[in-house]
């Protein structure tokens, strides 16, 4: 559905507005946090950003959660595909290593199971505290109205995609490169894409949520396994 010229420039200062409004909170949060030593908090209070931005926005503007994917729907329907894209997507991390040690200045890598003490928190907050928040502003706000902004589509293994898709996957990279401007950080762009393909192919933020959580368990064991 085209839009009409006021109503489409009305939503990109909306989109705009929402996006740049949190980038600048969530750098305050993390000067701040640095600055007085709240560091614990962090996560928490940038995720209250993520969500609650959103939140104010769509009931203003009387827009219902679910055409954004921000509705609750059964996690277990969720896990095939879930496991389809760790199937995928692990594995070539994995061989990256052990192909080329050098990239990663070891000389002959070798993984042993290490589990940190009280990890079990960490990986809870994985997915309440960093997942949850970080897919409902970037795969549900965001993508959603940006795919209402870009209304061209193309099938993408049978998913409908649009700008949005790689339009919120760069900003997601930016929004974390602008923390500590760690070039490293950009790298979540590729993720990103496979978090916002998932929200699209289920219509629903559960699964890049799921994925999204058992990336980052999975990334932490993988680098502490290997000492890196």
């Amino acid at each position: 559905m085209r839009h009409s010229p006021d109503a489409a420039a009305s939503l990109k200062k909306e989109t705009l507005a929402v996006f740049f409004g949190q980038f600048v909170l969530v750098l305050l949060l993390v000067q701040t946090a640095r600055l007085f030593g709240f560091e614990g908090a962090l996560s928490a209070l940038i995720g209250a950003v993520f969500i609650f931005l959103p939140v104010l926005v769509l009931d203003k503007r009387g827009k219902p959660y679910a055409r954004y994917g921000l509705s609750f729907t059964n996690p277990l329907l969720a896990l095939p595909i879930v496991l389809v894209f760790i199937f995928v997507t692990w594995p070539p991390i994995v061989a990256a290593v052990l192909l080329f040690p050098e990239l990663w200045q070891m000389e002959t890598p070798q993984w042993q199971m290490v589990i940190p003490s009280g990890y079990a928190s960490v990986a809870a907050a994985h997915f309440l505290v960093v997942a949850l928040p970080e897919e409902f502003f970037f795969r549900g706000y965001l993508l959603g109205r940006l795919d209402d902004i870009f209304l061209k589509r193309i099938s993408i293994f049978g998913v409908q995609a649009g700008h949005g898709l790689w339009v919120s996957s760069l900003l997601f990279a930016v929004g974390h490169f602008a923390v500590d401007f760690n070039p490293s950080r950009l790298l979540v762009f590729f993720p990103a894409l496979a978090f916002g393909y998932l929200r699209l192919k289920q219509k629903s933020i559960v699964a890049p949520v799921i994925f999204h959580g058992c990336c980052n368990i999975f990334m932490d064991l993988f680098r502490a396994g290997f000492g890196l």
